[in-house]
């Protein structure tokens, strides 16, 4: 078990696979108007006047499932980048012996020899084209194999950016103003490595809006003013920034929010768009869903055994709405006329900490260090920081992936359905969460990276530790950069 230290704060969620086609490194519509165009977290619980209360999800209808969600259009692509499999009738090809290991995916082309006239009479064996890599294939081939279900991203035909953070629709340039909204991951959360509130320089946010003030020469504000809205609210403890704005950069994420708090609940974009948008150039961040998953997996763990037995159609249900929200709010920020002058929107899918297992005890420290005091060792206490949480293992684990998976391919179905951008935050993280590293470590995870894989998740089990910080920097930085 990794070494951690205590902080202040689950569920199940597997690798994305695929099949079809993946555009890599191809450019597609802007998505601003100007042209036309989760993380698993329990966090601190923050009840006041602006936030309409506590969330009440328990009422969602039991009729949504997976056959409820429309087929989504076909996304117009450059006939030279995407290659549609739909034409292809592969039905009658046999791969099974197929040896694609010289096989260019972005050419169909191979080194084995010529098969373009079908002569074999040389001896040469005539190779089937197995058409282009997934996007599993292409951005994660290390992963081992897997028998469980996962998301199928390329259902949806995304452009995945050649460096595999994310998706790649928009050029985003020109940026004048910069809006953060959703959880307490882009809120930044403290913990015992960062206790004080003004240690606050490794949060994502904060190193997102350090680079994009330099990149495209934003104002910061004031020094005091700067300082304040990068920390979290140590005064109000709302769970929000300190100060909401500063230069040309806003922050309305919250602690505990959900996708409900965009539109409606916290109101986060009435918050940050109260003249119901903005005549500058701007560019909205976000990481949502940890919390609403977070949710799910709670109420899927004390489930009675007659809705073990009828599948949890109401979490499917909630699934689905929170989903819902999302859409909703993206299309809201998308409604022409509202930016004139352009908007992009860049989100993360939420991780998870059991490195796609859904093992939720494994996060279990085995010491802690308390500043001033010293490190404490907890590994015979054998203390489950998710079952302190309130979480514990689904009865059927098999439908709880299949409620997961149904709402990950809905958050690149709607970046795909806005030209908006998608970070794969949850697939990044797999294999740096409480099962695939440390001295424990389970060597056969699908997600296992070596002995030496980072843990980046603090003690909480629910936040990024300071590498995992970082990992979320760098992965919007280059799905904006691209």
């Amino acid at each position: 078990m990794a070494t951690r230290r205590l902080g202040a704060s689950g569920f199940f969620l597997l690798l994305a696979c695929s099949e079809n086609d993946v555009v890599v490194g191809a450019v597609a519509d802007s998505g601003s108007d100007a042209t036309g165009a989760a993380d698993v977290v329990q966090d601190i619980a923050v009840t006041s006047p602006d936030t309409g209360g506590a969330h009440d999800v328990t009422a969602l209808p039991d009729t949504l499932g997976f056959d409820d969600v429309e087929p989504l259009p076909d996304v117009a692509d450059p006939i030279d980048t995407v290659i549609d499999v739909g034409l292809v009738d592969t039905s009658t090809v046999d791969t099974s012996t197929v040896d694609t290991s010289t096989v260019d995916a972005s050419t169909g082309d191979t080194s084995t020899g010529d098969t373009s006239t079908g002569d074999t009479s040389d001896g040469d064996v005539l190779e089937a084209d197995t058409g282009p890599k997934t996007i599993a294939e292409t951005c994660f081939p290390g992963l081992g194999p897997s028998e469980a279900a996962a998301p199928v991203y390329d259902q949806f035909n995304p452009v995945i950016g050649s460096h595999c953070s994310g998706t790649n629709h928009q050029t985003i340039t020109g940026v004048q103003k910069v809006v953060f909204l959703g959880d307490s991951v882009t809120v930044g959360t403290p913990n015992d490595e960062h206790l004080v509130p003004t240690e606050n320089d490794h949060y994502y946010r904060n190193r997102l809006a350090e680079y994009l003030a330099t990149k495209f020469n934003l104002n910061k504000g004031d020094l005091f003013g700067w300082g304040a809205w990068k920390s979290w609210d140590y005064v109000g403890f709302k769970g929000s920034s300190l100060q909401m704005e500063s230069g040309d950069f806003k922050n309305c994420s919250k602690f505990g929010a959900r996708t409900d708090d965009f539109l409606e609940g916290g109101s986060q974009i009435a918050q940050c768009f109260p003249e119901g948008g903005s005549d500058k150039t701007t560019l909205v961040v976000f990481t949502m869903g940890g919390n609403d998953v977070s949710s799910i997996t709670q109420k899927g763990g004390e489930a009675t055994p007659e809705e073990v037995a009828a599948g949890y159609p109401a979490l499917m249900a909630q699934a689905q709405q929170t989903a819902d929200y999302l859409d909703d709010a993206i299309a809201w920020l998308k409604e022409p006329g509202r930016f004139p002058n352009g908007v992009y929107v860049v989100y993360a899918n939420p991780f998870e900490f059991t490195d796609g297992s859904g093992i939720t005890s494994a996060c279990k420290p085995a010491s802690i260090e308390i500043p001033f005091v010293g490190s404490f060792d907890l590994s015979a206490i054998d203390i489950n920081m998710a079952e302190v949480a309130g979480f514990k293992e689904w009865a059927d684990k098999a439908a709880q992936a299949a409620i997961v998976v149904h709402l990950l391919e809905e958050f690149m179905r709607i970046a795909v359905k806005h030209q908006v951008d998608m970070v794969m935050m949850l697939e990044q993280f797999c294999g740096h969460g409480f099962v695939a590293t440390g001295p424990d470590a389970d060597t056969t995870n699908r997600c296992y990276k070596g002995p030496d894989a980072e843990l980046w998740f603090d003690i909480t089990c629910f936040h990024p530790s300071e590498a995992g910080h970082q990992a979320i920097f760098e992965m919007f930085k280059a799905t904006i950069e691209e």
